[in-house]
């Protein structure tokens, strides 16, 4: 959340809306045209997971929570949006605005392999909590993890993963003792029970807990952030007060580091680092996913001031996160891009995605107010040494986008931080996104879009849909 205000609902026509524009096609991969999942509530940073049986979810901040709902003994309401969608993403059930329990602040969302839904939040920034769902997002039951009635306010940003269909990890940051935590939960039918909770970094110089991921064949837990802010963001002048927040320093380099977790440990061996970078990292989270084989991917943003644009850099470790290849450059055609996210499929198979203009900048926050911003997915069939870039969407949003929570002075708040990927059982690679442009845009609005044909993330198979 970094530590932003409630999102706030827009006044939109109901209904759900399918672009009319022709699918994009470059090469021999191509993408539906884009659905509006829903108009009537604004939003941004959508969370989209795929169950076994091929149902699609997406589930959002509501804007109107960040209290305690009554399910957690809080009082209001309190919760997060969800959608389902049983034809491969062209039409999208509403399951209700507060149905899921979760808070309306950060949300999350995973499935295990017999289909039974998590999905994570926060509750007016302190209490954090995951729901569970066994009837594919009817009903809901949540409890508490982390922060709850403790003050002052202290979480900010938590990410959920599973393990198999009976164990979920959830990533948390703690801002007022100014540590990672990781709390692993059981489930004890019908409720997800915390048993332990472990400090991966209990070192201020972080910015914000990055994404989780578990090798499902080894039960290893990934948990990465990065390094940023004083002293890592600019060297200081002699006598001066501050610095320009544009720069990175030259003495401290900015770091991506990485929690491997083994199975079942109790605590956390201490951090690597997956990359030492000259480079400010400040205007994204840090995601991690592993392939089928096990291969592990992190991606960032950083900036880039000779160049004047923000890249999206990919780094890859084959060994279970003891040594990382040297970070690559993944965007082409976009100078400047935003919130990169990693979806992974069969060995080397990924598709790297982000928001991505032309224009040039210092950061996504200082690009010209006429810039334009589409969705773009690069994938790569060799574990990131090469890739091709796709743009996935048509024009999404204008103007800057805030990378700094409630830190920015003013506007480019609506996509929120972050969206999100996944890939369905024939490899087709889906994406949910916050759309900015739709009238009379008070509001991002959740959208979906998903590939249709060409090669996908699972080896000798064709992305398709059928029906």
């Amino acid at each position: 959340m970094r530590l932003r205000p409630a999102v706030l609902a827009a006044l939109l026509p109901l209904g759900l809306v399918a672009l009319a524009v022709p699918a994009t096609a470059t090469g021999s991969r191509q993408f539906s045209p884009v659905v509006h999942v829903d108009v009537t509530n604004g939003t941004g940073e959508p969370s989209i997971a795929v169950a076994p049986d091929g149902t699609e979810y997406i589930v959002a901040p509501d804007g109107a929570g960040l209290r305690a709902p009554s399910q957690l003994g809080g009082q209001g309401t309190g919760g997060s949006l969800v959608w389902r969608s049983t034809t491969h993403g062209k039409s999208w059930v509403s399951l209700g605005s507060y149905d899921v329990p979760t808070g309306g602040g950060d949300t999350d969302i995973a499935v295990t392999p017999d289909g039974t839904l998590y999905a994570s939040g926060l509750s007016y920034l302190a209490c954090s909590t995951v729901a569970r769902s066994t009837d594919r997002g009817d009903s809901w039951l949540a409890m508490p993890l982390a922060g709850c009635g403790r003050e002052p306010l202290i979480n900010d940003r938590q990410w959920t993963a599973t393990y198999g269909n009976d164990v979920v990890y959830t990533a948390i940051g703690d801002t007022v003792d100014s540590q990672i935590d990781l709390v692993r939960s059981a489930v004890s039918s019908p409720l997800v029970v915390p048993s332990t909770t472990m400090q991966l970094s209990q070192e201020p110089d972080y910015q914000w807990p990055g994404t989780v991921d578990v090798d499902q064949r080894t039960g290893s837990v990934y948990t990465v952030w990065n390094t940023t802010g004083a002293p890592n963001d600019c060297d200081k002048a002699p006598g001066a007060s501050d610095c320009k927040p544009t720069d990175a320093s030259t003495k401290t380099p900015d770091r991506i580091l990485v929690s491997v977790l083994p199975d079942g440990a109790a605590s956390a061996p201490a951090p690597q680092v997956v990359a030492s970078r000259a480079f400010d990292t400040f205007d994204s989270f840090v995601v991690v996913t592993l392939d089928r084989a096990g291969n592990v991917y992190v991606a960032w943003t950083e900036r880039h001031p000779a160049s004047k644009g923000t890249w999206t850099v990919l780094a890859r470790s084959a060994d279970g996160g003891k040594h990382w290849s040297t970070p690559v450059k993944v965007n082409r055609v976009p100078a400047t891009t935003a919130f990169p996210w990693v979806t992974a499929g069969d060995d080397g198979r990924i598709a790297v995605s982000y928001y991505g203009t032309s224009a040039l900048g210092n950061s996504p926050q200082t690009v010209p107010t006429s810039s334009t911003w589409r969705v773009f997915s690069s994938y790569s069939t060799d574990g990131g040494r090469h890739f091709r870039e796709y743009a996935t969407t048509g024009i999404m949003d204008r103007g800057t986008i805030c990378t700094s929570g409630t830190g920015c002075a003013a506007g480019g708040r609506n996509l929120l931080d972050f969206f999100e990927t996944a890939m369905d059982a024939r490899g087709c690679l889906v994406t949910a996104f916050a759309d900015n442009t739709v009238a009379p845009k008070t509001a991002a609005v959740v959208s979906y879009v998903r590939q249709t044909a060409g090669p996908g993330l699972l080896a000798g198979r064709s992305c398709s849909v059928a029906g």
